[in-house]
């Protein structure tokens, strides 16, 4: 049927339809609508996501699980977790310059290294910025003691083809200012290679996307972490030049910095002190906030930003066009 672009607009939209109608041979046609491949990957991992424990356990079990597990999600990850500004001393040749606990640290202060730097360098640096309209963790797991719209931001070329469903391009401004509400909000950021990103997210090579996230110590993928196998835990590790010191000479015992603090659960009370994991310990610094006795002591190098980044840099390339 051939439709004619001069009669007044009703009869056309009318013609238009009985026309379909015709090619399909129904009256009543039901068009679905058009699924992508992230409405399918986020609803796949809000149904599977608190099975991840079970998981991990199986892959510790299974070592042929755990290669595929592996060679699907994990294989080349590299990722730092960062420990808060907040829990900041720096060590300087011997001299300690501290950063109090609990208190406003002084961005601003050329003179003060902190791990954000880190973060803003590689914003700083790279060409693309992708931020999350919410955050997977938390939103797959109703997180309501942190703000379930604080989503991760990804750096590179791959994060150019993530959907416009799950959020927008930004500016480095744009970028910083998110890193620096992630601060604020007392989340602990991470940056790194995370293969499962550029899985879930179809960004193609791993390669080219540098994902950076702000973790709470409810919702966090990586709580996961002491039931990986060894190596797999591995790639999700401390920032370079960091150190963290328990004084029980000054622990009372009281748990603040044990109870619902650490994401890996690292810390415990024994015989009336606080006990560290080393093994499970990635410093993310909570502990050392929650301290009101300064007997958790976490300590930087000066060369620890840049450090960091030698070991950040070669994973993706950010600048690239």
């Amino acid at each position: 049927m051939k439709l004619r672009n001069d009669l007044p607009g009703v009869y056309w939209i009318i013609l238009k339809v009985k026309a379909k109608r015709l090619r399909t041979g129904f009256d009543n046609v039901i068009v679905m609508p058009k699924i992508s491949f992230s409405d399918i990957s986020v609803r796949v991992i809000h149904f599977t996501f608190n099975s991840r424990f079970f998981l991990a356990k199986a892959c510790r079990k299974l070592p042929p699980l755990a290669w595929i597990v592996d060679k699907m999600f994990f294989e080349g990850d590299d990722i730092q977790v960062l420990p808060r500004d907040g829990a900041i001393k720096t060590m300087d040749v011997g001299n300690i310059r501290e950063v109090d606990v609990n208190t406003t640290v002084p961005l601003s202060n050329d003179n003060t290294v902190l791990p954000s730097h880190v973060l803003k360098e590689m914003i700083h640096k790279s060409n693309y910025f992708f931020l999350m309209d919410s955050c997977i963790c938390r939103t797959s797991n109703n997180c309501n003691d942190y703000s379930q719209d604080l989503g991760c931001l990804f750096l590179g070329k791959g994060s150019q083809r993530i959907s416009t469903k799950l959020g927008r391009p930004v500016s480095a401004e744009e970028a910083i200012k998110h890193v620096e509400r992630g601060q604020d909000e007392g989340l602990v950021p991470i940056i790194g290679r995370n293969k499962i990103d550029s899985v879930w997210l179809n960004t193609g090579p791993k390669e080219e996307l540098l994902s950076i996230c702000h973790c709470c110590q409810c919702c966090c993928l990586w709580k996961m972490t002491p039931n990986l196998p060894e190596d797999m835990g591995n790639s999700f590790s401390s920032m370079e030049g960091i150190q963290i010191t328990f004084n029980e000479d000054i622990c009372n015992g009281c748990g603040l910095c044990a109870e619902d603090v650490c994401f890996v659960d690292a810390i415990k009370i024994k015989d009336g002190k606080a006990k560290r994991d080393d093994q499970k310990c990635r410093i993310c610094g909570r502990c050392a906030e929650k301290c009101t006795k300064n007997a958790v002591i976490i300590q930087m190098t000066e060369d620890a930003v840049k450090r960091s980044l030698e070991r950040v840099e070669p994973l993706v390339d950010v600048e690239s066009e």
